[in-house]
């Protein structure tokens, strides 16, 4: 059993997170812990996984947006990133769990000045977990000015119905999903004319900040970067005691089903294995 670095948080941060569905924070991440996540990124970039995929790739203008998704296994930097950093025992003060599974890392990595922006979803409607005590933690190693920054419907992640799942390939970006079966609600014009029916909460952020979000909230909307200005992003995604892995109509994205089957897993089971270690709230780590 080792053990992980802890930060304080507040009661009125475990309560935003809880009523709002969002949260930021400042300065969870020292110089060290964003140079980690630097070269796990630049190790991605030179050795990608099998669901790398470029979600934007416009000749035309330069805009690009790749995306890929990793376990703790496939990258030493996101694996340190993920059981010694202080996020995981954040994710289980948030949560309310005694422990939490480090489930996976999705990074994005925008080119400067690019212009698409994010459809509007949920991200765990696309997971292969199913469970109310699910997150993500968002950080960026960039700088992310007001009104680029991604934005959260408030509340929304205690909705009855999920939202309808987008595409986000370049060729079909935002466009709905036809899943036969799937019981969704469709997609408000978030950005447009539905905007006035919602409060949506968004933060300018530094390198060192990041942001806890309920796997149901509803997000989007950023990425239309100033000129000469990247993104590289990380999304850590935990799961609680309440989680069970589950198949999704239309398939899970990234479809870790193949990989829990080979830790011995099936539907329906607790996914704490080797490839989703357990974090303590304490700050420990159980292997």
């Amino acid at each position: 059993m080792t053990t992980t670095e802890l930060v304080p948080v507040s009661d009125e941060a475990v309560e935003a997170y809880r009523r709002d569905g969002a949260v930021m924070l400042k300065g969870v991440l020292n110089d060290s812990w964003l140079d980690e996540l630097a070269r796990g990124i630049a190790l991605n970039l030179a050795a990608p996984s099998k669901r790398k995929l470029d979600w934007v790739k416009d000749e035309a203008t330069g805009d690009s947006l790749l995306f890929d998704a990793m376990t703790v296994a496939h990258n030493p930097h996101y694996e340190r990133y993920m059981l010694h950093s202080p996020i995981g025992p954040l994710a289980a003060r948030m949560l309310g769990s005694p422990t939490v599974l480090a489930f996976y890392v999705s990074v994005f990595i925008r080119s400067p000045g690019t212009k698409s922006r994010t459809p509007w979803h949920q991200d765990q409607t696309y997971w292969s977990a199913e469970g109310r005590q699910a997150l993500s933690i968002w950080t960026s190693l960039d700088s992310v000015p007001e009104g680029t920054a991604l934005e959260f419907v408030r509340g929304s992640h205690l909705w009855e119905r999920p939202l309808a799942r987008p595409h986000f390939e370049q060729q079909n970006l935002g466009g709905v999903m036809d899943i036969k079966g799937l019981e969704a609600m469709p997609i408000p014009d978030f950005s447009g004319a539905d905007r006035g029916r919602y409060e949506f909460l968004s933060w300018a952020m530094d390198p060192g900040d990041i942001v806890v979000f309920h796997g149901m909230t509803v997000h989007g909307g950023s990425g239309s970067l100033p000129a000469g200005l990247g993104r590289r992003s990380v999304s850590a995604q935990w799961l609680g005691e309440d989680a069970r892995i589950t198949d999704r109509l239309g398939g899970c994205d990234p479809d870790w089903l193949p990989e829990l089957a080979e830790q011995g897993l099936a539907i329906g089971d607790y996914p704490a294995c080797a490839m989703c270690p357990t974090v303590t709230a304490e700050g420990a780590l159980i292997t």
